[in-house]
């Protein structure tokens, strides 16, 4: 067959009519039942039921030829060239409806006749989008009859007649190039929407490729920092001058920087996928507060800066949010502020309104400072990424202009906002978030317990392929004296598990040979010992649910590279002790 010919049957806009024409069966019967008893009145009561009976039988024969069209379905050419054929039976079945309206007795009934022809090109209308069979096999009858009714069954002679005849003639073809031109349109919408749809499916594609980027080289820096941070702490512990003791802070510092950029641009791009996730629990908001004032008052001290705040007796004591993203915004406000400030100080004030519909309280904290403020023309811009209030603030203070992006996101996220405020001196950043009330939790007091040497007895495995972290974690154990055993794969560990005894295991991910979730995998299905042996994953894989996903899979616990001695440490005893409490001998150990 001609292409010409078999183009219109490979569009699959055809299956979406078909399916269409299959639901709305039951609504065209009633249609028709109707109006052949409307039409009955002034008919044969015979020819009417007649009529009904064939379109009837017209109907059964298009549901026929549409029974396989469902959701999800792809039509093939030959059950589209079905369901327009046997649309052609319905369409023929209206048109003999009127004809019979236009060659009954009397002028009256030829008025409905052309109701009918007119309502049908109406309903053909509906396909304009649609292959131009279909549009031709719904228009062809109904425009054909417009045209040989009035000029071939009309014997009426006159001027009034003849106008009716040239008329609808004009009406005829008027209607022909307005459904040319709404076809154009249609197509040439169908074209945008197409563009607009592939340009979509490249933005989607842009931002996997976006996010698999950022996943990839998070992953590729975190190894390499996981070494250049680990091996520093474990320098720091040594005996060094004051003169190296320095230079190890320093580099620690740097790479703690490093992290923070790279955590930095995690949360802008999680943000901006919308997949920034909060944990709402009741939380001690007092003290979240002066924990993060405390964390910085010792910058504040080296800088000669008060650094104080007050809390309004209208706060509530506890409330329900997410106590991490809250001390996140916090600490970026605070960070900001004194990094600003020369002289005076940073100021903290925190007060909460009055309980409004639902129960929700607005918390509103205040972050003042003396500092040089924010220039009236960079207002707008404090708040876009990777912008700061002028080119010097870069190269005087640092920064890539994140902080405040993710932090005006989070707070907006946590049904409050990020603003910047008037004031007379300096900056004042007013972050407000929206939460209920929370009943005040009893905390377990933590035991008193000497853990010195509470690890020395312990014995771990660890799985890991990279010998730059083996030696990272090498170092950082080694003043706990435990025994750790090393392995570079995921099957080595399950065969010194079957040939030994160990407390717990640090697993990473990607390993040759056999990654770790496969060993976890064996482990919890009893093929190398104990199935419910603590396992830890030591991974790279940081991003957005990853720690949830891996807990999911039956990992005790999970460490994100760069992992921090008492991190490790504190993990391994969690894990081979979950009641143990969060000693400081441990992370003195660290």
């Amino acid at each position: 067959m001609l292409t010409w010919l078999q183009t219109p049957w490979a569009d699959e806009r055809l299956d979406e009519v078909a399916m269409d024409t299959h639901r709305l069966l039951a609504s065209r019967l009633i249609s028709a039942v109707v109006v052949a008893v409307l039409v009955g009145r002034a008919l044969e009561p015979v020819w009417v039921w007649s009529w009904l009976a064939s379109l009837i039988a017209a109907e059964a024969l298009a549901r026929l030829a549409t029974r396989r069209f469902r959701p999800g379905f792809v039509g093939t050419p030959g059950l589209r060239l079905a369901f327009v054929m046997g649309a052609l039976p319905v369409n023929l079945a209206w048109g003999w409806m009127a004809a019979m309206l236009w060659l009954s007795p009397g002028d009256t009934l030829k008025l409905a006749a052309v109701g009918v022809w007119m309502g049908q090109i109406v309903f053909t209308q509906n396909y304009r989008h649609q292959p131009w069979p279909l549009v031709v096999v719904s228009a062809v009858v109904p425009l054909a009859s417009l045209v040989i009714f009035p000029f071939f069954f009309y014997d009426a002679q006159g001027l009034g007649p003849q106008t009716a005849r040239w008329g609808l003639l004009l009406l005829t073809l008027n209607t022909i190039s307005t459904m040319i031109s709404n076809r154009a349109a249609a197509r040439r919408m169908d074209e945008l929407t197409s563009g607009l749809r592939e340009e979509r499916e490249r933005a989607l594609e842009a931002a996997r490729a976006k996010s698999t980027f950022i996943a990839v080289t998070s992953h590729e820096l975190r190894t390499p920092m996981n070494g250049l941070l680990g091996m520093a702490h474990a320098l720091s512990r040594s005996d060094l001058n004051e003169a190296q003791r320095e230079q190890i802070r320093l580099m620690i510092k740097s790479g703690d920087n490093l992290m923070q950029l790279l955590n930095d641009v995690l949360d802008l791009s999680r943000i901006e996928a919308g997949k920034v996730e909060l944990v709402p629990a009741p939380f001690d908001l007092e003290e979240t507060v002066r924990d993060v004032i405390d964390a910085w008052r010792d910058v504040a001290v080296v800088k000669n800066l008060d650094l104080s705040v007050r809390i309004d007796a209208s706060t509530p004591a506890w409330i329900e949010g997410d106590a991490l993203r809250v001390r996140q915004v916090l600490t970026n406000l605070i960070s900001n502020a004194l990094k600003f400030a020369m002289e005076g100080g940073v100021y903290l004030e925190v007060s909460a309104s009055k309980p409004a519909i639902g129960g929700l309280r607005e918390i509103c904290f205040a972050v003042r400072d003396t500092g040089p403020g924010v220039p009236t023309e960079a207002i707008d811009r404090v708040f876009e990424s990777f912008t700061q209030a002028d080119d010097t603030v870069s190269r005087r203070h640092g920064g890539a202009g994140l902080g405040l992006t993710i932090s005006r996101a989070l707070a907006r996220q946590m049904g409050g906002d990020l603003t910047l405020a008037p004031s007379e001196h300096g900056a004042c950043f007013v972050f407000s978030i929206r939460a209920p009330v929370a009943q005040a939790q009893i905390l377990a007091e933590p035991e008193d317990e000497n853990q010195d040497g509470g690890l020395r007895s312990v014995r771990v495995l660890m799985a890991e392929d990279n010998a730059i972290n083996q030696l990272v974690v090498q170092a950082m154990l080694e003043a706990t004296g435990l025994s750790l055993t090393v392995v570079d794969n995921g099957q080595a560990a399950l065969e010194a598990m079957a040939s030994d005894t160990f407390d717990c295991v640090l697993m990473d991910i990607n390993m040759p040979v056999m990654d770790g979730m496969t060993a976890l995998a064996a482990i919890r299905a009893g093929k190398a010992g104990d199935p419910n042996l603590p396992v830890i994953a030591l991974t790279a894989s940081t991003m957005a649910g990853d720690r949830e996903r891996f807990l999911e899979m039956g990992f005790s616990d999970h460490l994100g590279k760069p992992v921090k001695p008492a991190a490790l440490i504190t993990a391994i005893a969690r894990a081979i002790s979950p009641d143990a409490p969060d000693s400081d001998a441990l992370h003195d150990a660290a």
